[in-house]
């Protein structure tokens, strides 16, 4: 029994590397999110709700629980909205955000759930 839960322990760890690396093969391309949004009940320590990094012209978001649905807004530093999207959410989801058409500058990313918790992180472009 000791030996089953030490392997779903290391298969769980396993997956969540996978997919942070599916997600960026480069750690300083991680948008770093703070804030008070809270996963579901079964929720990791380990493991953040929603990891997002910077992957040449788009953002690439990890979903790794099911969130309802989320508001994602991403605005400049003048405070002007340049990207927002509601998607229902779901354990393991991948989002692919296209940033192409934004210019150079600093940018604030937020995932807003419909009670007002919030993820956010600072990138630059």
């Amino acid at each position: 029994m000791k030996r089953f839960f030490l392997f779903l322990l290391f298969s769980c760890c396993l997956s969540t590397m996978s997919m942070c690396y599916a997600l960026s093969n480069n750690a300083a391309d991680e948008i770093d999110l703070s804030g008070n949004l809270p996963a579901n009940k079964t929720r990791s320590l380990f493991e953040p709700a929603i990891e997002a990094f910077i992957a040449g012209q788009s953002i690439e978001v990890g979903f790794h629980f099911g969130l309802g649905t989320i508001n994602i807004i991403i605005y400049n530093e003048t405070g002007s909205i340049d990207y927002q999207q509601s998607i229902g959410t779901y354990a393991g989801q991948n989002l692919i955000i296209d940033i192409s058409s934004l210019n150079e500058g600093i940018y604030t990313i937020m995932f807003v759930n419909a009670q007002g918790q919030y993820l956010s992180g600072v990138f630059e472009i």
